[in-house]
């Protein structure tokens, strides 16, 4: 064993004390379980801080390529709707409708509309 001089507050010392007297055990025995006791607390959140830190990377790792994936699709939709809605709104004009932009507000809201319902089956 190795030798530790530790300073304490009166009001620390005072606790120590009486918890000496009432377990009837030294007050040093009684300083090194409770520092013993903290101690392996400390190195246990450490490892448990280490070991959060590797599963958060490796979770990283793995689902960054389906992240990557999921983003490519949705910018691919978008750009295919987008699309859509402009070839829609010039074969309704190229049919000599005169109101080809009215109907595509008409269209747009309610979509939106219909995007903003709550799902039936959830």
């Amino acid at each position: 064993m190795k030798k530790v001089t530790v300073y304490l507050s009166e009001n620390t010392y005072d606790v120590l004390n009486n918890l000496s007297s009432k377990r009837k055990e030294s007050m040093s025995l009684i300083a090194r379980k409770i520092l013993e006791k903290g101690l392996t607390e400390e190195a246990a959140k450490d490892g448990i801080d280490a070991v959060t830190d590797a599963v958060r990377r490796a979770m990283r790792d793995i689902l960054k390529p389906t992240e990557d994936r999921l983003a490519k699709l949705a910018a691919k939709a978008a750009v295919a709707a987008a699309t859509a809605m402009y070839l829609n709104t010039q074969c309704i004009a190229d049919l000599g409708k005169n109101n080809a932009l009215e109907l595509y507000q008409i269209a747009r809201t309610k979509a939106v509309a219909y995007l903003r319902e709550k799902d039936e089956e959830a």
